[in-house]
C-alpha cells in the first residue's frame, strides 16, 4: 500500500485560475512557478520535502505580492503566511491547513472581486 500524495487541491485551483484569468502578465508567470512548484511538491508524496513546502509558500508569496502582503498585515491569513515565510525552518503541518491557508491567500488576493449594486 503506498501513502497518499500531498495534493494540495485549493491551492492548485486558486493559482490555476490566476494563471488563466489574470490579465497582467507577471502575476500569471507567478501562478504558474506556484503551479511548477506544487508539481514537486505532488512529485515528493505525503511526506513532502520541507524545502519544496518552503517554496510553495515563497511562491505564493511572491504570486501575493510583498507589496500587497505588507498592506493586508494586519488579515489573520496573512499573518500566519508571512509566520511562514520569516520562519528559519519550515516543519510540514497539517497538509489540508496549509493548502487553505495558500489558497486563502491567492483568492483574497487574485480571485473574482464581489458584484457591487
Amino acid at each position: 500500500m503506498t501513502a497518499p500524495t500531498l495534493i494540495l487541491r485549493k491551492t492548485r485551483t486558486a493559482a490555476d485560475y490566476v494563471r488563466t484569468r489574470t490579465r497582467n502578465a507577471e502575476t500569471r508567470e507567478r501562478a504558474a512557478a506556484v503551479l511548477h512548484v506544487l508539481a514537486g511538491v505532488h512529485a515528493a508524496g505525503d511526506v513532502a520535502a520541507p524545502a519544496s513546502l518552503r517554496d510553495l509558500v515563497a511562491a505564493v508569496g511572491d504570486c501575493a505580492g510583498p507589496e500587497w502582503l505588507q498592506a493586508h498585515a494586519d488579515d489573520p491569513d496573512v499573518r500566519r503566511l508571512a509566520t511562514l515565510l520569516d520562519a528559519p525552518d519550515l516543519i510540514p503541518g497539517d497538509p489540508e491547513e496549509l493548502d487553505e491557508l495558500l489558497a486563502t491567500v491567492l483568492w483574497t488576493r487574485h480571485g473574482p472581486q464581489p458584484a457591487t449594486a
